[in-house]
């Protein structure tokens, strides 16, 4: 379950589908700062693009009714069937990459969210939404998925007349014949929804769950020694990713309290932890604490393109190269603020830990609080800023009161053992793209 609307949840997605051991059943496309079309067609993109043809896709909760009521296309969709099919009319290929392609000079603009809010009805400006929804340009690299299932048509229904998503991954449960691994990379809206509903039979069928969100001020980072990296002299950094850019000025603390996943639902996120510990269900949280430090680097970007990789490896490489300069690269003339300062290996850290649990290096169980919003923002000078309202909105805090099994806190992972075991397994030829542009290496440079 994520979003599916940046470079992290993209390579992320790569790195599970890749690995051997296991067979993605479902993907839950959470709405964010952009369509869920738009997510669930990087899915299927990637998904097809590296051999696996069979994965069911479909939208979380909803949350933001305009997007119920305009649909996948941006049309009035009452009573129609939510599909990609003529989500650009008069083109035959029916999912256009969002980013501009050469070959045909084309932008899919229906895959943008022109509203651009989140849960709490705030702006996301342009250019964040935009450039991450295109993997900062490179999204037309990823060959278009062809086959016929992958259309996106929402969840098995029309606008308005559809199944719930936690029904459907209850479902998914039930036909299950061994237990599942759930990988929650985005808000907690339909996970939340999933554990309040299901049967003890239905929870018993999940063998665990690991979750990237939060981040816990006080604890290794975030500590007094540890100023915030916006030009090195601003407030210290709080535990939060939400965070000012040099395009910005960086007028701003570098980091919040806030992590982004957290922060879309802080109620869900309050009533999945509950459960989580209530039901007894194994539980791994990766908050920003263990992703801080897991930076990339400028020789994952040689690392990932060297010869002998394959065509995943050789675009995440070019992938890297326009985050970088998307996001300044050495901005402020003293190193390379992109990579030192801004980008993180987020979802990658949390797909990781599922994969080579041997990476953590410190864990602690303890029951996660989530401080919710206080009331009257609508009525407040801010009511399109909730962390201007309320500075402590999404904060999370480990405790010691709650009911049942702890949950399983990643404070902190080897980050150069993580970075070099992503190089190695984007370059594992073991379920490599079939087809694909090696020369992008080349291009990288």
């Amino acid at each position: 379950m994520g979003d599916f609307n940046n470079f992290d949840d993209a390579i992320a997605l790569m790195l599970v589908a890749k690995d051997p051991r296991y067979r993605i059943e479902l993907v839950v496309v959470e709405e964010s700062f952009n369509t869920v079309a738009h997510g669930a067609n990087m899915v299927y993109n990637i998904l097809e693009w590296l051999g696996n043809l069979d994965t069911e896709v479909i939208r979380g909760s909803y949350s933001a009714l305009d997007e119920v009521r305009l649909g996948a296309n941006g049309a009035n969709a009452v009573g129609t069937a939510v599909n990609d099919a003529e989500s650009v009319p008069g083109q035959p290929d029916y999912q256009l990459p969002n980013s501009a392609d050469a070959t045909t000079g084309i932008w899919n603009l229906e895959r943008r969210n022109v509203m651009g809010i989140n849960i709490y009805q705030q702006y996301v400006p342009g250019p964040w939404r935009d450039n991450g929804s295109t993997l900062y340009g490179t999204d037309h690299l990823i060959p278009r998925a062809t086959q016929e299932n992958y259309h996106y048509r929402g969840n098995r229904g029309e606008a308005f007349n559809f199944k719930l998503a936690e029904d459907i991954v209850l479902e998914k449960l039930d036909q299950l014949n061994q237990k599942a691994v759930v990988l929650n990379t985005g808000k907690l809206s339909t996970f939340a929804r999933v554990l309040a509903k299901a049967s003890t039979a239905q929870l018993n069928k999940i063998q665990q769950v690991v979750i990237m969100g939060g981040g816990f001020q006080g604890l290794a980072p975030f500590t007094a020694n540890n100023p915030a990296a916006c030009f090195g002299n601003k407030t210290l950094n709080l535990g939060g990713n939400i965070f000012s850019h040099p395009s910005f000025g960086c007028n701003t603390d570098f980091s919040t309290h806030q992590e982004f996943n957290i922060l879309l639902d802080p109620v869900s996120a309050q009533r999945a932890f509950d459960l989580l510990s209530a039901k007894g269900i194994t539980t791994f949280l990766i908050p920003t604490n263990a992703t801080d430090a897991a930076k990339l680097k400028s020789t994952t970007i040689d690392a990932l393109a060297a010869p002998g990789g394959t065509p995943e490896s050789c675009y995440t490489s070019s992938l890297i190269v326009a985050l970088r300069a998307f996001e300044g690269g050495d901005f402020n003339g003293n190193g390379d603020f992109a990579l030192d300062a801004v980008i993180r290996l987020w979802d990658m850290v949390a797909v990781l830990v599922l994969l080579d649990p041997q990476l953590v290096v410190n864990i602690q169980k303890s029951y996660v609080s989530v401080d919710q919003l206080d009331p009257g923002l609508a009525e407040s000078n801010t009511p399109y800023d909730p962390i201007t309202f309320d500075p402590t909105v999404g904060k999370t805090t480990l405790s010691e009161s709650g009911t049942g099994k702890k949950i399983r806190v990643v404070l902190s992972v080897n980050t150069d053992a993580a970075r070099q075991s992503m190089i190695a397994r984007l370059r594992n030829r073991f379920n490599a793209a079939v087809q694909g542009r090696r020369s992008q290496c080349r291009d990288a440079h």
